[in-house]
């Protein structure tokens, strides 16, 4: 049912709500376009019932925006979200109402959990799982466009019919192997991290290039990143359309007094008016004049020396061994950031972090702790062809 004004909204909404009070299971996605704005504009919405019996498009623009009842059966606590690759969904659906809907499953998290990657695509599973081909032929479409095409509405619909299915063979697998708890966790963590809105004064973290600078050049950095996103906002584009993230770090790093010497820099836009280097000029001057103790200090792992890199490479191996064990992808145990910063920081470990606790904490951390105190023995086992791990 494609629904486009609100009297529409509410029989549907009352339908879903007629349905769920059979199965309380909800499949839910989302299409929106973020590429010409400061904030992701949510055009439509997608719900399906059990078996994909009835599935409802949304169009948001249509209502105003306003989502109405829809709003109120997203939050409701006693409804299980079905979605895959929930975290741009997240995002979008907080900003919109106001907090993101929970309880939560997330069909490509949990797919990990079962030895398919942690990147696998909601057609990859649907053919892998229930033998079902999608189409893609819509899959790069402009979903500000009005009217929506057939296409696009049958492409949209079909992203929720299935959710349903894969939540029972996926839900059935992970029981079946006590991994459901793993995949609870996860996807909280992932989702709750997606939908964290990020303060101005911290987004200099999301800035790419800053590797190597030390708490000048990162307290120039923040002041940059602070007037992009204001200037962003303003003018309502996406951040990186005001100015990219080198022409932040070339500033960063090189540090510009003058707006001359600004706009001799290399990488800075040649059509750069000189009101807008002088504004980067005075955000140069608040980030050199702030004391050495409230300057930002870089979260990233500090330079490795050979011990440490060679410390690394045994981290690597105990993740891969244990992922080899459970069947699971290495970087879902562990990133290779998290194993630099273990090494880098190994005499001075926070053992109540997230490699050490929970689901990580059972399957590789552990390990990793007793490995990092010379307890652990590494070897190849030949019969099973694969690392093995056990007391040194």
């Amino acid at each position: 049912m494609y629904v486009a004004d609100h009297a529409t909204l509410a029989d549907v909404v009352q339908r879903l709500r007629d349905e769920l009070s059979r199965d309380p299971r909800l499949g839910i996605d989302t299409e929106f376009i973020r590429e010409r704005t400061y904030a992701p504009v949510l055009e439509v919405v997608q719900v399906a019932t059990a078996g994909g019996e009835f599935v409802a498009v949304i169009d948001v623009p249509a209502l105003g925006g306003d989502l109405g009842p829809l709003g109120d059966l997203l939050l409701d606590p006693s409804v299980l979200k079905i979605l895959h690759s929930g975290a741009q969904d997240m995002e979008i659906l907080k900003a919109s109402l106001g907090a993101p809907p929970a309880p939560v499953f997330d069909t490509q998290v949990a797919a990990a959990f079962l030895g398919w990657g942690t990147q696998v695509g909601y057609g990859a599973l649907v053919l892998g799982l229930l033998n079902v081909s999608l189409s893609k032929g819509e899959s790069f479409a402009d979903w500000s466009r009005r009217p929506l095409t057939p296409a696009m509405l049958a492409y949209a619909e079909d992203d929720v019919r299935y959710l349903h299915a894969l939540h029972d063979r996926l839900s059935r697998r992970l029981n079946e192997r006590g991994r459901a708890a793993w995949a609870e966790e996860q996807t909280r963590r992932v989702l709750e991290g997606a939908a964290a809105e990020t303060a101005p004064e911290d987004l200099w973290r999301r800035v790419g290039g800053r590797s190597g600078m030390d708490g000048r050049g990162l307290a120039v950095l923040r002041e940059l990143a602070i007037w992009r996103d204001e200037a962003a906002r303003r003018n309502d584009k996406p951040r990186r359309t005001i100015m990219k993230d080198e022409v932040l770090t070339e500033v960063a790093r090189r540090m510009p007094q003058t707006e001359d010497a600004l706009l001799a820099l290399r990488g800075v836009p040649s059509g750069m008016s000189r009101s807008t280097a002088g504004a980067l000029v005075e955000c140069v001057r608040r980030g050199l004049d702030l004391p050495k103790d409230q300057r930002p200090r870089s979260e990233g792992a500090p330079p490795l020396d050979e011990r440490g890199a060679a410390l690394v490479e045994l981290l690597s191996a105990v993740v891969r061994a244990r992922a080899q064990e459970h069947d699971l992808p290495p970087s879902l145990l562990a990133t290779q950031d998290d194993l630099r910063s273990l090494a880098a920081r190994r005499r001075h470990i926070d053992f109540d972090g997230p490699l050490f606790t929970g689901w990580r904490g059972a399957i590789v951390g552990t390990s990793l702790r007793d490995a990092l105190a010379g307890r652990l023995a590494l070897t190849w086992d030949p019969e099973n062809e694969r690392l093995a791990l056990g007391p040194r």
